[in-house]
């Protein structure tokens, strides 16, 4: 008997429906075994932005769709919460969630119940009014499929995010898509994408151009300690609008540098900074008697860092345009921008040189010239020039050195800002590590115990600078357990005796810590030898070895420094020394180390030291580290042997 058409289409759909079914069962194991270890994927992730001009500036509409798949129970509570971070120049609207559960012969669909919507935790400097919607996806066991959509309203295209084809779990597929008018010229950058991860294709034809961006099987996302961050080598797609036309106008957007300026710009060229009798007057008393234009700003800078607190509280164009300097004044707090503001009139009132500069953190790997965007900075200080020679000046950091850059901004390329129509990109330097140094001596004598000494450590530079910002505000149990970890040594079962620290030179942050300790159990005695290791404190251990099969981005440091301690035993009268270790120097383009012994009457001195020469540490300089390293703990196993006469 023949099927009616009703009938037909309803086995038809039935047959359909059981194979895709199938299909699904088959696409997880298929998953789980392509991509082993994981609790999910994602399955499909889709953007699609449309960029148009509204009011004569260009703003743009980002259609977001992802799918994630569970590939193990597991995946409900470890993989199951979902954030979708927006600010007021990228809202969203249209949010929408939900997972599809397996039930019988199809899929139940259960909503996300409930969607929180608070402020998310940033480091970032320059601007951040970012908002983190998050929840949870229900029931997202073995073979569920969890859904999310949503609008994201890009209000102001000087900012549109990068594309990042890689995520927290694997990826199965990926395409982003940019849409835009063809009197609009767009243009990209690819980054740190050697193996061609995405795949582009253009189409150009009509009235409205495309670019497509496709990536397939990329794997999740790794984490590291002491890595760069995921900037530096993540494949990512940077976009930006060049130029578009505006009543048959051609209008210059962020074609380059130029552009870029021009936009920031204008959120300083009216803040009226040096006419106000407030800062003249605090600018006089400063600088009262002065005529050197390095005093002068060494005195500003000073009162601004002990003075000013640093407060981020930055909130749409509030991001970008700084406070007046009266009012920074006045309130005795302000963030990045402010704190700029202030140093910058202050200094201008006493007749320094001194300009705006916008500047990224060290987490941001482009320059200005390669990418001419706001993504490429974050925070911003403020520039001097003193004959001919730039110095930057960072507000927010209370205990940075004059004439130092702030760590953190240690080879980034800086915007300083001349004036409307003139800027210049410098190079910000990086300090040598030999300003920036530690110098330990320490004097130990043996007891029937272990070791009883006393230290006495130098600190200069960022390492004087980073002593002082951990002692700050810390009370004396803090103080004590912070002293303990710095100048602990030999072994876990130091004890912490007395000790005193005193900043001998504000200015130049020159700490010095004293202490005296004992070790139990540090010395062996066999017979009539007594063995020691005057590695006191050992630089290197076992977990400094790189795992090349594993780690594949770079090994960051905050600066470059020297470190130099002296270990001086006091050799009882009742011994002599039998076996004084062999010196022992290794030198790479990473790293220089040395330790060295030598005999003096009773006393034989062991020095050791440390010379990082390098803030990034790249993979293809990994196996040269390992290798270095692994000599220095065979050196490390060295003792000083003496005999009872």
């Amino acid at each position: 008997m023949k099927m009616n058409t009703v009938k037909k289409i309803a086995f038809a759909f039935f047959v359909l429906y059981a194979g895709w079914a199938k299909l699904q069962a088959q696409t997880v194991d298929e998953l789980s075994a392509q991509f082993p270890n994981n609790y999910a994927v994602i399955l499909n992730h889709t953007e699609e932005l449309r960029l148009f001009i509204k009011n004569g500036k260009p703003q743009g509409e980002k259609k977001v769709t992802i799918e994630l798949v569970a590939l193990d129970d597991k995946a409900n509570g470890t993989v199951s919460r979902y954030a979708v971070y927006h600010g007021s120049f990228d809202e969203i609207k249209d949010l929408e969630a939900y997972t599809k559960v397996p039930d019988g012969n199809g899929f139940k669909k259960i909503k996300v119940s409930e969607i929180k919507t608070e402020d998310a935790s940033s480091n970032e400097v320059f601007y951040d009014d970012e908002k983190e919607s998050w929840f949870d996806f229900p029931s997202l066991t073995k073979g569920a499929h969890a859904f999310v959509s949503y609008t994201q309203m890009e209000s102001d295209a000087h900012l549109l995010n990068p594309y990042y084809p890689s995520s927290y779990i694997p990826v199965v597929h990926s395409k982003y898509t940019v849409s835009f008018p063809s009197d609009m010229e767009v243009r990209y950058n690819i980054k740190n994408d050697s193996t061609r991860i995405i795949q582009v294709t253009e189409d150009n034809k009509g009235r409205e151009h495309q670019y497509m961006f496709d990536a397939s099987n990329v794997k999740r996302s790794e984490s590291f300690a002491g890595a760069p961050s995921f900037r530096y080598y993540e494949p990512h797609a940077i976009f930006r609008i060049a130029s578009y036309e505006d009543d048959g106008k051609k209008v210059n957007f962020l074609g380059d540098v130029n552009d870029l300026y021009k936009w920031y710009y204008s959120f300083v060229k009216d803040l009226d900074n040096t006419n106000d009798a407030q800062l003249k007057s605090l600018a006089d008393s400063l600088t009262h008697g002065i005529s050197s234009p390095e005093e002068k700003a060494r005195r500003i800078y000073a009162w601004v860092q002990h003075n000013i607190k640093y407060v981020a509280f930055e909130n749409g164009l509030e991001g970008f345009i700084p406070r007046r300097a009266a009012t920074v004044c006045t309130r005795r707090f302000g963030d990045c921008k402010d704190m700029a503001s202030l140093l910058t009139a202050l200094l201008q009132i006493s007749g320094v040189k001194a300009y705006f500069t916008w500047i990224g953190t060290r987490d941001i790997p482009y320059d200005y010239t390669d990418v001419p965007l706001p993504i490429t900075d974050n925070h911003m200080i403020a520039a001097i020039n003193i004959d001919e020679k730039w110095i930057f000046l960072d507000g927010t950091d209370p205990n940075c050195i004059f004439g130092y850059p702030s760590g953190f901004i240690q080879g980034k390329q800086a915007l300083v800002g001349i004036s409307e129509n003139e800027y210049k990109l410098i190079r910000v330097p990086e300090v040598e590590g030999d300003k920036n140094g530690i110098i330990d001596s320490t004097f130990i004598s043996l007891t029937d115990k272990g070791i009883s000494g006393n230290s006495t450590v130098y600190y200069n530079g960022y390492f004087g600078t980073d002593v002082n910002d951990n002692l700050l505000y810390k009370d004396e149990k803090d103080t004590k357990d912070y002293v303990k970890s710095r100048m602990g040594k030999a072994s876990n079962k130091f004890i912490l005796g007395d000790y005193k620290v005193k900043t001998l030179n504000q200015e130049k942050q020159l700490v010095n810590i004293q202490a005296n300790f004992d070790v139990p159990d540090y010395s062996k005695k066999i017979a009539d030898e007594l063995y020691i290791n005057l590695a006191l404190d050992k630089m290197f251990t076992p977990g400094s070895i790189i795992d090349t099969s594993k780690r594949k981005v770079g090994l960051e440091n905050e600066f470059r420094y020297d470190i130099k301690q002296y270990t001086i035993l006091d050799v009882p009268k009742e011994y002599k020394v039998s076996y004084l270790p062999k010196n022992f120097s290794i030198d790479n383009d990473v790293f220089g180390f040395s330790i060295q012994y030598t005999q003096q009457d009773n006393k034989v001195i062991a020095c050791q030291e440390l010379r990082n020469k390098s803030l990034l540490m790249q993979p293809a300089q990994f196996n040269g580290w390992n290798s270095a390293i692994k000599q220095i703990l065979t050196q490390y196993k060295e003792q000083l042997v003496l005999q009872k006469q």
